[in-house]
């Protein structure tokens, strides 16, 4: 079929499918701990982990609490059609592939895209304010995720 892409999945060991974005995201998690990069934090009392995830509370408040409620302090905002970040983790089996792939998923694509992509198209709905994100971004949103769902356990 002309002009249709496909992409590119992979199974772990414990058959959770990974496409390329998830591969990259645990990458680049795996290089900043190697390289030092998220050490700042444990000299300030806390952990890398805990400082992405911190991170990713304050980009997901900042992007996705107009639709979503991001957190329980938020509880009363985002759109009631739009499911709530607690609420996936808790009831969703693959909620760790929906966060890694939200940007793909409809309908963040319309408004949503990484710093290094092309500009979206002139005739985007002047209602939809664009959001730009990078690897670092997503990483810390998905850090917090992780975070949620080890409190929801």
């Amino acid at each position: 079929m002309a002009g249709h892409e496909t992409q590119t999945r992979w199974k772990t060991a414990t058959s959770r499918e990974l496409t390329p974005t998830t591969l990259a995201a645990g990458t680049l998690i795996k290089l900043g701990l190697v390289l030092g990069l998220l050490a700042p934090a444990q000299a300030l009392g806390q952990s890398s982990d805990d400082a992405l995830a911190q991170r990713g509370k304050a980009v997901a408040q900042l992007h996705c609490a107009r639709c979503h409620v991001v957190s329980p302090e938020n509880r009363m905002t985002g759109i009631s059609s739009t499911p709530s970040f607690m609420i996936m983790v808790a009831a969703l089996e693959d909620w760790h592939d929906r966060f890694a792939t939200f940007l793909a998923r409809r309908p963040h694509p319309a408004h949503l895209r990484f710093e290094n992509a092309p500009p979206r198209p002139q005739d985007s709905p002047a209602t939809l304010a664009e959001v730009v994100l990078s690897q670092d971004d997503l990483e810390a949103i998905l850090a917090y995720a992780e975070k949620l769902a080890a409190t929801a356990r």
